[in-house]
């Protein structure tokens, strides 16, 4: 309105009533669609399908999820603690290194000892010593793995930790982002940052058997994951 309120568009225009061009001849009229709803809105644009339209929502359940199955629109979910959060992801990176290379480690010596059991004499000594010697090695890399992991989590948050992961494994928060939320970021004038063209696209999705094979040939990181422990 004049008086810079705003006021519900249904009852006040008649949408059904302006045309092939609603959307243009609604937008001289008032500048934004303020009530009615998603019939009204597609009629208006002219859309048909609903991943014609971006939906930017603040609230993961009632803006993100029941917009995308209900009416199939993409969808931006507006998390503020984003920018928090990959503030302390970066600050702890070289912990997340250690944690990751220390988990490398562990494999190669399960790995190492399973090739043992599976194809070495149980019965020789030598043998038996040194699945003994890895069986006490990884324990040892269990715990300090262990204390680690507290410490990366105690960053983000003393209780909760961070929010989109829980323990080694992707947090319930981080499932229903990534699988409902088209693009999430931290605040919708983000968008701002692109121009209209830009396409924004998947990335590549792996099962388990794909990322040991992905990895089979990426160099170990060489730095000493045991430094300043």
């Amino acid at each position: 309105m004049q008086d810079g309120s705003l006021k519900n568009t249904d009852g006040i225009y008649d949408i059904d009533a302006l045309g092939p061009n609603g959307a243009e001849e609604f937008l001289k009229i008032g500048k934004v669609f303020q009530g009615g709803n998603w019939q009204h809105l597609h009629k208006m644009l002219g859309i048909k399908s609903g991943d014609e339209i971006l939906y930017v929502g603040d609230h993961l359940y009632a803006d993100v999820l029941r917009s995308k199955r209900t009416l199939g629109w993409r969808s931006v979910f507006i998390m503020p603690e984003l920018e928090e959060e990959i503030r302390v992801f970066n600050e702890n990176l070289p912990l997340r290194n250690q944690i990751e290379g220390l988990r490398r480690m562990r494999d190669e010596l399960g790995i190492k000892a399973e090739e043992l059991r599976c194809n070495g004499d149980k019965n020789d000594p030598t043998v038996q010593k040194i699945l003994q010697e890895l069986e006490q090695d990884d324990e040892v890399i269990k715990n300090v793995l262990s204390i680690m992991l507290e410490q990366w989590h105690a960053a983000f948050h003393p209780i909760w930790g961070a929010m989109f992961n829980a323990g080694y494994q992707d947090s319930r928060f981080a499932f229903y982002v990534e699988n409902y939320a088209c693009l999430y970021t931290s605040r919708a004038s983000n968008l701002g940052l692109t121009s209209k063209s830009r396409s924004f696209r998947t990335t590549m999705e792996a099962v388990p058997h794909d990322k040991i094979l992905a990895q089979r040939d990426v160099l170990l990181d060489t730095s000493d994951p045991w430094k300043d422990l």
